[in-house]
C-alpha cells in the first residue's frame, strides 16, 4: 500500500532589518520572533553594512528605513542596489518619512511595500507575510488619517506602460497630482473649485485609463509608470 507522503515543511523566510536606530531594529525581532515562518538573519544601522550582510546571507525580504541618518538619498540608492543586487528578495520600506516624492521614488524603482512607521504592529506582519506571498503591500493614507493598508497581489497589478500624461486630460491630471499628495475629494474639490461629485467622476476615469480597482492602487500604478 502506497503511503501519504507527509506535508512539505515551509522553509523560514530570511528577514534583513535595516534601520539607524538600534531600538526600532530591537522591536522588529521582538514583533517576527513568535512567527515561526520568519526568522531575522542580520540587520544594520547603515547601507554599507546592510550590503555587506546581504551579500554574505541573502534575505527574502529585507525591511528598510529609507532615513538613515545621512537624508533619504542613502536609503533610496541602497533600495536600489538591493534590488539589483539581489533580484529574489522583496524589499518593505518601513519609515517616518512622510515625504510624497520620497515614497513615489522608493515605489518608481520597485519596492514592493511601503509603510509608514506609524502603522499597527498587526498591519506590519500582515506586510510582510503578504510580501512573501508575492503580493505588494502600499500604505496611501492621507495626512492625518488613520492608516489604510492596501494589499495589492502582483498578478493582479497592470503592467507597467508607458500611458504618459497625453492619455489623461488636464483636469485628469491635475487630479492625479493633488491625490498623490493625499487629499480626499472634498479637498480636491476645494482646491481646483469643482463639487465632490465631479471629483469622483475623475476618480472613476483614471482607474478606468489606469486599470486598476481601488482608488489607493491609481497612486501607486501611476507612480510605477513615471505619470507622477
Amino acid at each position: 500500500m502506497t503511503g501519504i507522503a507527509p506535508p512539505t515543511a515551509r522553509r523560514t523566510a530570511r528577514l534583513l532589518l535595516v534601520d539607524s536606530e538600534a531600538i526600532v531594529r530591537f522591536g522588529l525581532r521582538q514583533l517576527v520572533a513568535p512567527d515561526p515562518e520568519l526568522a531575522v538573519v542580520g540587520e544594520a544601522a547603515s547601507p554599507r553594512d546592510a550590503l555587506v550582510v546581504a551579500d554574505r546571507c541573502p534575505p527574502d525580504l529585507v525591511i528598510l528605513d529609507v532615513d538613515l541618518g545621512r537624508g533619504d538619498s542613502a536609503g533610496v540608492d541602497l533600495a536600489r542596489m538591493l534590488l539589483e543586487r539581489h533580484r529574489g528578495a522583496r524589499i518593505l520600506v518601513l519609515t517616518g518619512n512622510r515625504d510624497r516624492e520620497v515614497m513615489m521614488r522608493t515605489v518608481r524603482l520597485g519596492v514592493h511595500g511601503y509603510l509608514r512607521k506609524g502603522a499597527e504592529t498587526a498591519d506590519i506582519l500582515r506586510a510582510i507575510h503578504a510580501l512573501l506571498r508575492g503580493e505588494s503591500v502600499f500604505d496611501s493614507r492621507p495626512r492625518g488619517a488613520e492608516a489604510s493598508v492596501d494589499v495589492v497581489r502582483d498578478d493582479d497589478r497592470p503592467a507597467v506602460r508607458q500611458l504618459g500624461g497625453a492619455m489623461l486630460t488636464d483636469r485628469e491630471n491635475q487630479v492625479l497630482r493633488l491625490l498623490a499628495v493625499g487629499m480626499s475629494n472634498r479637498e480636491i474639490g476645494a482646491r481646483l473649485l469643482i463639487s465632490e461629485a465631479t471629483v469622483k467622476f475623475h476618480v472613476r476615469n483614471l482607474r478606468d485609463k489606469l486599470e486598476v480597482r481601488r482608488r489607493t492602487e491609481i497612486v501607486y500604478t501611476a507612480t510605477r509608470q513615471g505619470i507622477v
